[in-house]
């Protein structure tokens, strides 16, 4: 039997026993460096290589003998689905990893973080090392305030700040950390989707029930689900999946409405803003507001393609849904003050991630 001992600095200095072990073989295809990227592997998988291997007594080293975090994803169901762990590769290159079984409880700092925020009129908000987000709930529309759009709060730590910043109640002025200084009002704000008929976006109103699905170390999903509503002549049911995991500024976006029907995601717009188009992505850079400087949108769209237009004050990637099936983006914004310099860095990023999310790491057990 393998037995292993190693350290691991975070408070306080913690010994892991790796008792068995399963080796996975993670590439990367494409010709530019990837850092802090998500690989997934079936529980399945897990299992099999690992018998009896329990959510909570598991590592992974890499080849180094460096610690990495993981997490037993289990997206809502009572059973395990996944186990993911973050790896940083260079271009074309093809690293091992082992997934490491123990038999003490192993506990990593949490990059992610998401919660329902009833003392602040129902906001379910979300955040990982680099961004924060956050959507409008059921006590806000009943002060007549009606928003299914996304928001964005700016960061420039990698703290987690959203407890923080609601017990504080002064997020909109930049104390060091960043801020909300991103308007949403009766719009999609910063990418959320909706139906797109007769040459109109029918927006949604406040969610109305929320779920969290998986909250850290890496990954945060929640879901959410939306009273009936207009669109077009006939109503219309939504549910909304989202995921952010540690290291990136794109959330994973998952629709569900009960018709099939034309949809666009869409990015309010400003005057003077920058934008970039191409069948797979569409970025806008805000003008300056201010000290606070610039926000750039990006949507996503890696496995379909999209058509871009203007209309209804947004820029929208229109597209189209079935009924009862999942539909698939990402969204996500990037800031002035947080390492995007100006427009063509930001539309640089969203392309970088573009490439990334088509060309997926590929894992390999053995």
């Amino acid at each position: 039997m393998k037995r292993i001992l190693f350290a691991v600095l975070s408070c306080a200095s913690i010994c892991f026993s790796c008792t068995r072990d399963m080796v996975v073989d993670v590439t990367n295809p494409i010709d530019s460096d990837r850092s802090g990227e998500t690989v997934e592997v079936s529980w399945s998988e897990v299992q099999t290589a690992l018998p009896g291997a329990v959510a909570g007594k598991l590592f992974v080293l890499n080849q180094a003998g460096d610690t990495l975090p993981c997490q037993v994803i289990t997206a809502g169901m009572d059973q395990p689905q996944s186990l993911i762990f973050q790896v940083s590769l260079p271009a074309n290159a093809t690293e091992s990893f082992r997934i490491c079984s123990s038999d003490d409880s192993v506990r990593f700092e949490s990059q992610v973080f998401g919660r329902f925020v009833p003392e602040r009129m129902d906001d379910f908000a979300w955040e990982n090392n680099l961004i924060g987000y956050r959507m409008y709930g059921p006590a806000l529309q009943a002060t007549g305030e009606i928003s299914n759009g996304i928001d964005v709060w700016q960061k420039r730590t990698s703290k987690l700040v959203v407890d923080q910043w609601y017990k504080n109640g002064n997020y909109h002025v930049d104390h060091g950390e960043g801020l909300d200084c991103y308007k949403v009002g009766r719009t999609l704000g910063a990418g959320a989707m909706a139906p797109y008929l007769n040459d109109t976006i029918w927006l949604g109103n406040n969610y109305v029930t929320y779920k969290v699905l998986d909250n850290g170390p890496i990954r945060v999903s929640f879901e959410l689900t939306y009273a009936p509503y207009l669109a077009g002549s006939d109503s219309v049911v939504e549910k909304r999946i989202i995921s952010l995991d540690a290291n990136t500024r794109f959330n994973r976006v998952t629709e569900i409405y009960d018709r099939s029907m034309p949809v666009a995601a869409g990015i309010v717009l400003r005057e003077g803003g920058e934008r970039a188009e191409t069948e797979h992505y569409v970025a806008y850079w805000e003008p300056e507001c201010g000290a606070d400087g610039n926000t750039g949108i990006g949507m996503i769209f890696p496995e379909v393609s999209v058509t871009s237009l203007e209309n209804c004050g947004h820029l929208l990637a229109k597209t189209s849904v079935e009924a009862n099936q999942p539909y698939t983006y990402y969204t996500g914004a990037g800031w002035s003050k947080a390492g995007t310099a100006n427009a063509d860095a930001w539309f640089e990023q969203v392309n970088e991630a573009y490439v990334k999310l088509s060309n997926p790491l590929q894992v390999k057990i053995r």
